[in-house]
């Protein structure tokens, strides 16, 4: 036989159900810590950059445009943009609250031109914005190698980085020349420079060739790993 409830017993568990129902979208609520965070791009030289100071000859090139990257303070990647137009206020949103790394960089004729970075303090609940100062890039990149025992080689080669860039490289090193400066180091009798590679300061790559004899039969393999500086980057074979 069915028993119904009396009425007051229904009001009594619906009123339950709705006391729970309304205790967890509070406590949702309550742990939901997303935040936004501004970033106005630089513009051309006819609306001065805010978020850099003076003017770069880099901003007034038609094809322009920036890679935006936030990091958690650990430096791993949260959020990346690229392509994105000079002067676009750039709105990241859904961010959990806490620190972050932005670095911005300025790309023309498929090259990073000049690159920032400022560290954000991100909170729930007010317009969080970042100013970021930028500079042309320096691409000092350069591989030196220590007495190799062939008048002339070439080379194929790949670096990495570990922020994710990667670079394929390949040419025939030029030997050492007395003029040429600090940049060498002394002793080695090759060098081979890195002029369309960007290397992010504070990031490590790894370098992996392979040297080869004139006639084509490979010489050796080598690796080495450095750290990228404003200064540029210096790798070695030994």
């Amino acid at each position: 036989m069915r028993v119904t409830p009396p009425v007051r017993c229904i009001v009594k568990i619906f009123s339950v159900f709705a006391a729970a129902f309304s205790l967890a979208f509070i406590s949702c609520a309550a742990n939901d810590d997303s935040a936004s965070l501004t970033i106005q791009m630089p513009g051309s030289s006819s609306s001065r950059a805010i978020s850099s100071e003076g003017h770069l000859e880099a901003l007034d090139a038609p094809d322009l445009n920036f890679s935006v990257y936030i990091r958690d303070s650990d430096n791993e990647e949260v959020e990346k943009y690229t392509n994105v137009a000079p002067g676009t206020k750039l709105t990241i949103s859904a961010l959990r609250a806490g620190s972050y790394k932005v670095a911005i960089r300025g790309i023309t004729g498929g090259s990073v031109m000049f690159y920032g970075a400022a560290d954000a303090v991100v909170q729930g609940g007010v317009e969080n914005t970042v100013g970021i100062k930028l500079e042309e890039v320096n691409h000092d990149g350069i591989i030196e190698f220590f007495p190799i025992d062939l008048e002339t080689c070439t080379m194929t080669g790949v670096i990495t980085g570990e922020n994710g860039d990667s670079y394929t490289i390949s040419g025939s090193p030029n030997m050492t020349d007395p003029e040429w400066g600090p940049s060498v180091s002394e002793g080695c009798n090759y060098y081979y420079e890195l002029t369309n590679c960007f290397f992010e300061p504070g990031f490590t790559y790894k370098m992996a060739i392979s040297i080869y004899h004139d006639f084509g039969d490979l010489y050796g393999k080598y690796t080495d790993s450095a750290t990228a500086t404003k200064d540029g980057i210096v790798f070695t074979v030994y």
